[in-house]
């Protein structure tokens, strides 16, 4: 009968669930399904042709393996989410709960669907009691997630929205209303059953359920009956709501943030490469459709959960620059007010778009397709504000690449625009002429050997010639910056006393050329990395030790775009090494109270965290590690860059450099330790503003294991 429907009974003899039972028009619930399944579907493809407007080409569609198993561990292990323990944690029961919630709904409906028997005994006890207390502690979840978004309010949910709201609420509302007609589903059959026994299954199988029955306990048979047959419609209506309002609201994340997950960037921390940059009609991304499918894709999988804007450098010091707001959901809004216009001009010709456009032009305020990227959408000022540290890629829990997108952009200003701060055209001009952004002429670049006294010590391959097991890449800082040449001495007489065979470029050596990458001219940098690599491959070099943490990236990460393939590594990590083979043997230990400041490049870029630390334990140093160290470590304020470009300090706030060196001196330290040229020049700056530089003083690694050594 169409009316009829499966009376509820009370206990069974083998414990079990009749699937619909007490629910007149059960069958119906297998037809409306198709209504939310077809808005989610039909939502779904409207993304889908959003994503499919990109002009870039980012395929991803290697190492399948590496793929399948970054989504499986990011999706369901939650791993990126749960490095923020609370919330991370709590997100993690809210997925988890969900996730069995619905495979137990596919499995009703399996019921319908395929014939499948009921689950019974103790498979079914077993798997009732997941889902319910997984289903418990996804209501905990949701709970205390609106309890961190409304009433301890975060900076970094400071743009919390009415449909955040309305979705927690929606969320709070499914998870509430299935054990409350569980409930009254267990009370029912308590009062149907002629034993407790026949029931106490039930206990296990769903104890949540069980405490809402208990709570209901006094309600008549009847009652019970009617609100488990309303309740029951009203759960599925907002749970089929929820279905439908996925691709429209922030819900959408639990989707692309899986599509993200399987397509991240598995290669190491590097720019993206121009490739026949000769042949290129025009540089960079200028217009919001001309990024990749991937980029598009990473507006879309932002959550707003804030974690790149906490620990980003340029917000926590007052600049315009923030990576949730004014960078990818600038991009995000600019993207959905103009993808209509870009997927008309795809179906029905330009001409025909360009008529709506001038009708519609004079109702709204703004015209998306007049609306210039970089100068109104994102703005130059906040392109430039970006030091490239990586902070926001590293915290943000769904992979979303920001520093290719401000590169890009950049590349658009610099290469094509010809728009750049004048500080950034006198290092290009210094980098073409003289092959490094100091300006100081290419021909005393080797000069630094004889003014340190250590040219003995070193074999200077255009003049020595001797055979060598590693190439000594200095870097444009040793040989140029007064300050850094004393770390290149040190790092010289450790080499030398350790009895490493290393040889050196001298004037053959060149810029490695990050600088002008990141500020956005590719093609000075490509032109640099030529010159290096013709001068690697004319030595046979297979081995290079980088000074510079910024041309430690470079040279590992980004050369091998171009050919350049080498064992690299940094200074810290051959330091490390020798040190632990007992071909460094400090003699005296230092016994100074220190700090360490974490290059982003070294640590954050590449992961060397423990290294560095290993040679300062070795030279006796006592280590105090700061709240913002290793993954969480604060900018210097000169990546990507900005080394060259100046800062103005923001009103209320201080420049990157000082913010940084307050947090190293709050323990008082005798000593702060670096390990990258920018970061020495910028923490000591740092430090004298601070009026700090009696009591504290600022090394390398290099000099401090070398002091201990003396």
């Amino acid at each position: 009968m169409i009316f009829g429907f499966h009376p509820l009974e009370g206990g069974y003899d083998v414990p079990m669930r009749h699937v619909g039972a007490n629910i007149p028009y059960e069958w119906l619930i297998y037809v409306i399904m198709f209504i939310p399944i077809g808005i989610f579907l039909y939502g779904f493809w409207k993304k889908a042709e959003v994503w499919l407007l990109a002009k870039g080409e980012l395929h991803r569609n290697d190492k399948i393996g590496q793929r399948v198993l970054s989504w499986i561990t990011f999706s369901f292990a939650q791993a990126k989410v749960i490095k923020k323990p609370l919330a991370g944690f709590m997100h993690a029961f809210l997925f988890w709960g969900f996730l069995v919630l619905f495979l137990a709904a596919g499995l009703d409906a399996s019921h319908h669907w395929l014939g499948f028997p009921h689950l019974e005994g103790n498979i079914y006890i077993g798997m009732s009691w997941i889902v319910d207390v997984l289903g418990f502690l996804a209501l905990i979840g949701i709970i205390v997630l609106a309890f961190i978004r409304y009433v301890q309010k975060p900076d970094r949910l400071n743009d919390t929205k009415s449909s955040d709201g309305w979705v927690i609420l929606l969320i709070f509302a499914i998870l509430l209303t299935g054990y409350v007609i569980e409930g009254a589903r267990i009370g029912a059959q308590i009062k149907l059953s002629t034993t407790m026994s026949q029931i106490a299954y039930e206990q296990v199988a769903s104890p949540i359920g069980w405490v809402f029955a208990s709570i209901m306990g006094g309600a008549t048979l009847d009652s019970l009956l009617m609100w488990h047959r309303l309740l029951w419609w009203f759960h599925m209506a907002i749970a089929f709501l929820f279905i439908a309002i996925v691709p429209f609201t922030k819900l959408w994340h639990i989707f692309t943030s899986m599509i993200n997950y399987a397509f991240r960037d598995l290669e190491p921390s590097a720019c993206r490469m121009v490739e026949n940059i000769e042949e290129a009609e025009s540089f960079g991304v200028e217009n919001i459709e001309e990024f990749g499918w991937k980029d598009l894709l990473d507006l879309d999988a932002c959550i707003r959960c804030g974690r790149c804007q906490e620990n980003c450098p340029a917000y926590n010091t007052g600049k315009a620059l923030n990576p949730k707001l004014t960078l990818i959901q600038a991009m995000n809004e600019h993207l959905n007010a103009k993808a209509p216009y870009l997927l008309a001009a795809k179906a029905h010709g330009e001409e025909e778009v360009e008529m709506a456009m001038t009708e519609e032009a004079e109702a709204e305020a703004v015209n998306p397709m007049e609306q210039s990227l970089l100068y109104d959408v994102v703005t130059t000022e906040v392109i430039w504000d970006c030091t490239n540290c990586r902070a926001c890629m590293e915290h943000c829990p769904m992979f979303i690449e920001h520093i290719p997108k401000i590169v890009e952009m950049r590349r658009n200003l610099v290469m094509w625009q010809g728009d750049m701060p004048g500080e950034a055209q006198m290092a290009f001009t210094n980098m073409e002429r003289n092959y490094n952004p100091w300006g100081v002429g290419w021909a005393s670049r080797a000069d630094w050997l004889n003014e340190r006294g250590v040219r003995e010590m070193v074999n200077l391959l255009p003049e020595d010639g001797k055979e060598f097991e590693y190439l000594l890449y200095a870097g444009c800082a040793v040989s140029f910056d007064d300050r850094y040449k004393r770390v290149g001495e040190a790092l010289v007489k450790l080499l030398n006393k350790a009895g490493v065979s290393f040889g050196y470029l001298g004037t053959e050596e060149f810029c490695c050329g990050d600088s002008a990458r990141r500020l956005g001219n590719e093609y000075l940098y490509q032109t640099l990395v030529q010159q290096n690599l013709e001068s690697f491959n004319n030595y046979g070099v297979k081995k290079i030790i980088v000074v510079c943490p910024h041309g430690y990236t470079a040279l590992k990460n980004e050369y091998p775009q171009m050919g350049g393939k080498f064992e690299v590594y940094h200074y810290s990590e051959i330091l490390a090494k020798l040190v632990a083979e007992g071909k460094l043997k400090p003699s005296k230990s230092l016994g100074v109270k220190t700090t360490y400041h974490d290059s982003c490049f070294l640590g954050r870029h590449n992961g060397v965290y423990n290294d560095p630390r290993a040679v300062i334990k070795a030279a006796g140093a006592n280590l105090v590690e700061i709240e913002k160290a290793r993954e969480f470590g604060f900018c210097c304020g000169a990546g990507g860059g900005r080394m060259w470009l100046e800062e103005d300090a923001v009103e209320g706030y201080k420049r990157i450099n000082d913010t940084r060196a307050d947090q190293l001196l709050e323990p008082n330290p005798e000593m702060i330790i670096t390990n990258c040229p920018f970061c020495l020049t910028m923490i000591s700056d740092g430090v004298k503003a601070a009026e700090a530089e009696e009591n504290t003083k600022v090394f390398d690694l290099a000099e401090v294991l070398w002091q201990s050594m003396e």
